[in-house]
């Protein structure tokens, strides 16, 4: 009778990095889609500062009311820009006009550990900088929007 492996990494070591690779490709589709939330989020609100940008005080330029959303915008659309590095650039082809001969080197890398660990690194660093920079358009739009609250209060009972 066959006995079970204590560990079923020990059996195929490449599965365990399949998964990360599959856990890293997930979450780059849903902080993709966050920041696509966020865009039609910071579009409405900033809807609301320049309908109301009348009332504010005449101190405050409208450059420096909208330097926020300009910062939320930026950092969401650096979210969103495909990343294409060039670590593991060889089997990670991007062409206009590729055969499927272009691509049997590729397949015949697929399973190799290696070439696994890398691409977990790629999608690792690629996760890491959208992560970062969702962070900065969301703790800026949160802040814009107390702001806005506050400037919206001050015009509304000044």
């Amino acid at each position: 009778m066959n006995k079970p492996l204590a560990n079923p990494a020990q059996a195929n070591p490449a599965q365990a990095y399949r998964g990360l690779i599959a856990g890293y490709t997930e979450a780059i589709r849903s902080s993709d889609f966050k920041a696509n939330i966020a865009f039609l989020f910071v579009a409405f609100m900033m809807g609301a500062v320049l309908w109301n940008y009348t009332s504010f005080p005449s101190y405050l330029p409208i450059q420096l009311v909208l330097l926020p959303f300009l910062i939320v915008y930026f950092s969401l659309f650096m979210v969103l820009i495909p990343r294409y590095p060039k670590r593991g650039a060889k089997t990670f082809i991007v062409a206009r006009n590729l055969t499927p001969m272009d691509f049997e080197f590729v397949a015949q890398r697929v399973d190799d550990v290696e070439q696994l660990k890398l691409t977990c690194a790629v999608l690792s660093d690629i996760l890491w900088w959208k992560t970062q920079c969702i962070r900065v358009g969301f703790l800026v739009a949160i802040v814009c929007v107390l702001l806005t609250m506050i400037l919206l209060l001050y015009a509304s009972f000044a």
